[in-house]
């Protein structure tokens, strides 16, 4: 957890200083859910956006590093690419995360509970016999406390 939390503090020094300097906003605000309103809302439904599409891009320039082309020879894989393409997808992923609220610990404990949510899907006949709806339309990710017997 400790590599975990430099990580987090080390995107957080960065976001801060790219979004003072190129953006004029601040990312303590941003970050900081116990300030709640419009404004502020409409910029973390924003910057998540902007970080959703940077990491999916990432995501791309990734997959492009792969021989995922059946029809083109590519014996040549350069695993030290992949690794920063994989860093660069982190880079925007825990900055969604800090935008959305999630420290490491609140990360920690909602990771831990969705797989055990997830466990419980696959005992249950996840994709045959479970469905992860109930009777009421109610997923189960929004029934988790219950269904975990928390």
């Amino acid at each position: 957890m400790d590599i975990l939390k430099t990580i987090f503090e080390k995107q957080y020094e960065l976001n801060k200083r790219i979004l003072k300097e190129r953006h004029d906003q601040d990312y303590d605000e941003l970050c900081d859910h116990s300030k709640q309103n419009a404004k502020l809302e409409k910029s973390r439904v924003e910057w998540i956006l902007n970080y959703n599409r940077a990491q999916i891009h990432e995501s791309i320039e990734l997959e492009d590093s792969l021989p995922w082309k059946w029809w083109k020879d590519k014996s040549d894989i350069d695993w030290q690419n992949i690794g920063i393409e994989l860093i660069d997808e982190l880079h925007f992923w825990v900055s969604k995360c800090q935008i959305a609220g999630l420290d490491v610990e609140k990360l920690s404990d909602l990771y831990a509970k969705k797989n055990k949510l997830n466990q419980l899907r696959q005992d249950k006949g996840y994709g045959s016999t479970y469905n992860k709806v109930d009777e009421n339309g109610v997923e189960d990710n929004k029934r988790m406390k219950e269904l975990l017997g928390e």
